[in-house]
Order: structure tokens, then sequence, then C-alpha cells
């Protein structure tokens, strides 16, 4: 009864430990994911928060030559952006980026705190008031209601 009750006990005592490290493993992949997630959203919220553009407009004269509307945004934030994903709404439909050109008026490459960013929209509106959104990359927004 002594050797086979210790290889009894021996084989439910390595089972157990192996099943303990199979529920540790599980539990740190879980909570290694859930940190990653939780570093990821608090990068993204700090970029955010850095972030602003303000449409610098004057609403009531907005230069049209030819159904192309210029907008002029400022970025106000302390964050740098890039005009490849700036999303430009009037009205509330989407212009698409062929019938848009964004230009930083000092020329730079990229969107720095401080600088200007002309953008020519080639829309079809009729005339009266409209609403301009423009929204960065980390959905970061400025409304512009305006007159043509």
């Amino acid at each position: 009864m002594g050797a086979g009750t210790s290889a009894t006990q021996m084989i439910f005592f390595i089972t157990s430990v192996i099943i303990a490290l199979g529920v540790v493993g599980a539990l740190f992949l879980n909570i290694q994911s859930i940190s990653n997630a939780a570093t990821t959203g608090s990068k993204t919220f700090s970029q955010q928060l850095k972030t602003d553009i303000t449409v610098i407009n004057d609403p009531e004269i907005i230069p049209n030559s030819s159904g192309i509307y210029t907008f002029y945004v400022k970025n106000t934030g302390k964050e740098d952006l890039s005009t490849q994903y700036i999303t430009v709404l009037i009205d509330g439909s989407l212009v698409s980026d062929s019938n848009l050109n964004k230009t930083i008026l000092n020329g730079d490459a990229v969107w720095i705190p401080g600088d200007v960013l002309e953008i020519n929209a080639t829309v079809s509106i009729d005339p009266g008031s409209h609403s301009l959104r423009v929204i960065t990359e980390n959905g970061v927004e400025d409304d512009f209601d305006f007159r043509t």
C-alpha cells in the first residue's frame, strides 16, 4: 500500500501543478491583453487632449471660385497632425479626398501647432446656410456654420 499510494499522490500532485500552470498562463495572457489595450487607449486619449483645431474663416464670406470653396483651419492644439487623414463633411455629407486639396500655408509637410491648413473643397452646394465639420485622424473635430 505504501508505494502505490505514494505514486498516486505524486500523479495527483503533478496533474494539479500542470492544471494550475495552465490556468496561470491563460490568466496572464488575458491580463496582458487588457493591459495593452489600456495602454493604447490612454495614448489615444492623451493625443486627443493635446489636439485641437479651429476653423478660422469668416462665416459670411467663404472664398468660392467655380464651385471650389476655401476653408482655413488652424492647429490650435499641442500635437503635430497629418493632413492625410483629415475628414471633411459639408452638410453632413462626406467630401471625398479626390474633391479636396489640402495645403499647409507655410509649406511644411507636417501640420504643426500654430500652422493654418487651407482646404479647397470642390462641391456643389446651394446658396444659403451650411455646416462644415473637419475631423482629425484621432477624432477631434471642429464645426463651422457658414453662408454662401
